[in-house]
């Protein structure tokens, strides 16, 4: 089984689909992991629009990103700016290898779980003063 790997992300919806729809064209099949959340979220938080290819065509689509015009990977791409939320939000062990949309599912399932139990100890502890 071929790898996937990220091979651009972009902070517009619309630079990634063109991205991905030129790929394509060339023949490149190619992934938008996170395209709903890139369009829902836009404007609210830095989410970016990743497009994923199998590893074994990165040396054509490197050539075809080349002739288009696009900045490779590594040359001033946006994944590399340690101030993006995406690119910090991997560095964490249980969360980078979950899509956006999950790692968001299981940050609020951890607040409304706190949220939960602080409810509980609150009315704990009221109950105990009666």
């Amino acid at each position: 089984m071929d790898r996937i790997i990220e091979i651009a992300n972009f902070q517009q919806p619309e630079k990634a689909e063109l991205l991905a729809s030129l790929l394509r064209s060339e023949g490149i099949e190619c992934f938008m992991p996170n395209e709903v959340s890139s369009h829902v979220l836009r404007g609210y938080l830095d989410v970016g629009a990743r497009v994923e290819i199998f590893e074994k065509d990165l040396t054509l689509a490197l050539d075809v990103m080349k002739n288009a015009g696009y900045s490779l990977p590594g040359e001033n791409m946006e994944t590399e700016d340690e101030e993006n939320d995406t690119a910090l939000a991997r560095r964490v062990p249980i969360l980078k290898n979950l899509s956006f949309e999950k790692q968001i599912v299981i940050i609020i399932g951890l607040i409304l779980g706190i949220l939960a139990l602080l409810i509980y100890l609150q009315s704990y502890f009221s109950a105990e003063n009666i």
